[in-house]
């Protein structure tokens, strides 16, 4: 169904518009035009009465939300309780992110980030994963044991049980 949204404050990442009207077909947004030349396929017209519209924020680096850690807890129910928490303040979409740790808890995240992508949990774009290939001479507060070496044997194996 193509919807018009009307009556509200839009910015379109470099100007607030007023007296305009966003195009759904959808979920897709088709087209931002002045409110008086509201295209002819248009089926719904809704008042945002006043409101905001804006574009949602991308973040990049999400270790948790909602009171879970990534880290603690790598499932996709944890995804899901991170996307809810942060969409509150206006994320749509993330790359859930694993401080460094062992091999278990990375093939362990990236599974659960396979898994949301795979069920389309809203928002996660993919996983962020922090190491384990850190210069141990600048791994800031990451342990030196997780720094992994790119020529160890367990690097290697962990590599090609991914690609299975």
């Amino acid at each position: 169904m193509i919807s018009a949204l009307i009556d509200a404050e839009i910015f379109d990442g470099d100007r607030l518009l007023s007296r305009h009207a966003l195009i759904i077909d959808g979920q897709i947004i088709r087209d931002l035009v002045p409110a008086v030349h509201l295209p002819d396929d248009v089926e719904q017209v809704i008042s945002l009465k006043g409101h905001s519209i804006v574009p949602g924020y991308i973040d990049l680096q999400i270790n948790g939300g909602g009171g879970v850690l990534f880290n603690d807890a790598p499932s996709v129910d944890s995804i899901r309780t991170m996307g809810n928490a942060h969409a509150r303040f206006g994320t749509t979409a993330f790359l859930p992110t694993l401080v460094t740790d062992n091999f278990e808890v990375m093939a362990a995240a990236i599974t659960a980030v396979q898994e949301a992508m795979t069920s389309n949990t809203p928002g996660v774009l993919g996983i962020h994963l922090e190491g384990p290939f850190l210069n141990p001479a600048k791994r800031g507060n990451m342990t030196r044991a997780r720094c992994a070496d790119w020529m160890t044997k367990r690097l290697r194996s962990f590599y090609h049980s991914l690609r299975a």
